[in-house]
């Protein structure tokens, strides 16, 4: 059976086409395990990418085609590079001149696009996913040729490599995350806890930050496991509830206990589901401290069938708080059923 993403709307920086039958996998931080995620094949590696040929340069700033590949093949980069992951994804020599990508023709495209939900919009960019049988087989990503002129604060050259980074995340199956919030015992803003930056290039809040912090690469690494990635880490798994409902699509951030001379530093993410239910993979061994909170800033900016669903049960916004855990490999660690309020020790 054929299927496609039908969605094609953004709210702030970068989008994703989500599929119109609910799936979502979030990020890593995802509302149904990496088991069932969608994902390529093994087969399909290399991806292969083309240029999108056409007449839609950027506006506002000297940027050709030629340019605009420099930028794609380094943002390739951050992802064939990863670690733990096996990926191998590669940009051929030929290109696809159409006015945009075609979600059917079986080439995978990235480009400017001329697609009329652009014009005078703030949407950076959008990646059109297609998958058959249970797996992606194939994906087009599109930029705004406005985005220089809609952002124009921001280095355009270095925003766009940001905004190809996260689309082809995208195209690999993650969509998006809650930011890297602040640790709650400071009374610092968010942008000025160094050790909890850059954000996630995931999240909607990454501008500039190219490195992809642990979150992504845990996230793609689920997906993608190069050898021994799964047997090395350990998984959490449990439930949770705020005055005797679910708490929905609350975010279990997992948080590396601070050392000597050394500041507590964010690890992966997750989000409860319908159910309050939540499973938090490709941990580390050792100790953890999770931190149970409200979405705090993708609450305000989700979209899709999770902008739906949230609307549906709405956001508990439950009092914060924190977990010890530790962490074995190979191993989930089930956690009993907490109830916000209760004994969380």
């Amino acid at each position: 059976m054929r299927r496609r993403g039908v969605w094609t709307g953004a709210i702030l920086i970068l989008a994703a086409v989500v599929p119109a039958d609910g799936y979502r996998f979030v990020g890593y931080r995802r509302i149904v395990p990496s088991s069932e995620a969608l994902r390529w094949q093994e087969s399909a590696f290399p991806l292969h990418f083309r240029m999108l040929e056409n007449d839609n340069a950027a506006v506002g700033v000297a940027l050709d085609q030629a340019g605009l590949t420099e930028i794609v093949e380094r943002s390739l980069v951050h992802w064939n590079e990863v670690p733990t992951a096996r990926i191998d994804i590669e940009l051929e020599a030929a290109t696809v001149q159409l006015p945009q990508a075609d979600q059917d023709d079986g080439v995978n495209t990235i480009g400017f696009s001329s697609h009329e939900n652009f014009v005078d919009s703030w949407i950076t960019a959008w990646a059109a996913w297609r998958f058959e049988d249970g797996h992606l087989v194939g994906c087009d990503i599109e930029v705004n040729p406005d985005f220089v002129k809609n952002w124009a604060p921001q280095d355009p050259y270095q925003l766009l490599e940001v905004v190809m980074v996260h689309e082809m995340g995208h195209c690999l199956g993650l969509a998006h995350t809650e930011p890297h919030p602040m640790p709650l015992w400071t009374d610092l803003p968010v942008d000025a806890e160094p050790s909890f930056l850059p954000d996630p290039v995931m999240s909607y809040s990454n501008s500039y930050g190219l490195d992809l912090p642990e979150d992504d690469e845990v996230a793609v690494s689920l997906l993608y496991p190069a050898t021994g990635f799964q047997e090395s880490t350990g998984s959490v798994s449990g439930n949770l509830s705020f005055e005797g409902e679910p708490a929905v699509f609350a975010y279990i951030k997992a948080v590396r206990p601070g050392e000597a001379g050394r500041p507590a530093r964010p690890g992966p993410g997750a989000f409860t589901d319908e159910s309050g239910d939540y499973r938090l993979e490709g941990l580390a061994p050792g100790p953890w401290i999770l931190w149970f909170h409200p979405i705090l800033v993708t609450r305000r900016n989700a979209h899709g069938s999770m902008l739906e669903l949230a609307d549906e049960a709405g956001f508990p916004d439950f009092p914060h708080f924190w977990k010890w855990v530790q962490v074995e490999a190979g191993a989930t660690l089930q956690i009993a059923a907490l109830p916000v309020g209760g004994d969380t020790r």
